[in-house]
């Protein structure tokens, strides 16, 4: 069931300014994976923390797949970007165009590994 519910949070996503997937999707299979494994928490604010953690490693897990697949010249391209403060969601979009990256696979790619993982070590 979970399968499915990723490929709607993967149509949701599009590239926001500080995320490559849109907050509200991350905080969507984050809680979907709570319901599926619950984790053990003393408080709300701890089970909070827990999330906030959740979906913080999800984005960074997507983040590594999708700039790890660019090349040394695009990520220096990137890395200028940056220093001058134009790294829009529109240029993040042509970069990825660009370089032939299939966002929606590498992006899926990395929502299942994280679930596998994310539920492999909440069964220990």
């Amino acid at each position: 069931m979970l399968i499915l519910k990723l490929e709607r949070f993967i149509q949701q996503t599009k590239i926001m300014d500080d995320y490559l997937v849109d907050r509200e999707a991350l905080e969507q299979f984050v809680d979907e994976l709570f319901k599926q494994k619950p984790l053990p928490a003393n408080s709300a604010e701890e089970l909070n923390t827990l999330r906030e953690d959740s979906i913080r490693q999800l984005d960074d897990a997507i983040g590594m797949a999708v700039f790890g697949r660019l090349s040394e010249a695009q990520l220096a391209e990137l890395n200028q970007k940056l220093d001058s403060g134009e790294d829009t969601p529109e240029y993040y979009q042509s970069l990825f165009d660009t370089a032939g990256i299939d966002l929606k696979q590498t992006i899926t790619s990395a929502m299942e590994q994280f679930r596998n993982n994310f539920l492999e070590v909440a069964n220990v």
